[in-house]
């Protein structure tokens, strides 16, 4: 392992995955266009810096997982907490994060459009789905 002196020098390293993790706006003109990375998959919220990044990041062959799907497992678990927490069935839902992902890079070829965007139309899509409920119980 080697340890570098800072983000600059990261970014600058041949690595294979570039993991944003706790530090929003991460990614911007200067990161992106040294960036040697191949795969950008991290925790960190609001990774890209502003709208235009993730064709930057498409430009240049290096596969982004978008942020909201990447760290999504934290929000499944509150949401199971809602119904009292279920380690297996929180789990379950978790492991669908693999398959949503590889359907968002599946939507990005086909439509030819970056991995950010392709996952926030597959949100619109279940949004909008959602929204032709009539009703939805919420118990009690």
């Amino acid at each position: 392992m080697e340890v570098v002196a800072d983000a600059r020098a990261l970014t600058d390293s041949d690595i294979d995955v570039y993991a944003p993790c706790a530090l929003g706006g991460a990614l911007d003109d200067d990161t992106v266009e040294r960036l040697r990375a191949k795969i950008v998959c991290g925790g960190a919220n609001n990774q890209l810096a502003h709208v235009g990044v993730e064709k930057q990041l498409a430009d240049r062959g290096i596969l982004y997982a978008p942020d909201y799907v990447v760290n999504s497992g934290g929000v499944i678990q509150v949401a199971d907490e809602i119904e009292g927490f279920s380690m297996d069935r929180a789990r379950a839902k978790a492991t669908q994060i693999f398959d949503t992902t590889l359907k968002i890079f599946g939507i990005a070829a086909e439509e030819g459009v970056p991995p950010a965007v392709a996952a926030d139309r597959l949100a619109e899509r279940r949004m909008s789905e959602v929204g032709r409920i009539r009703g939805i119980w919420l118990g009690g």
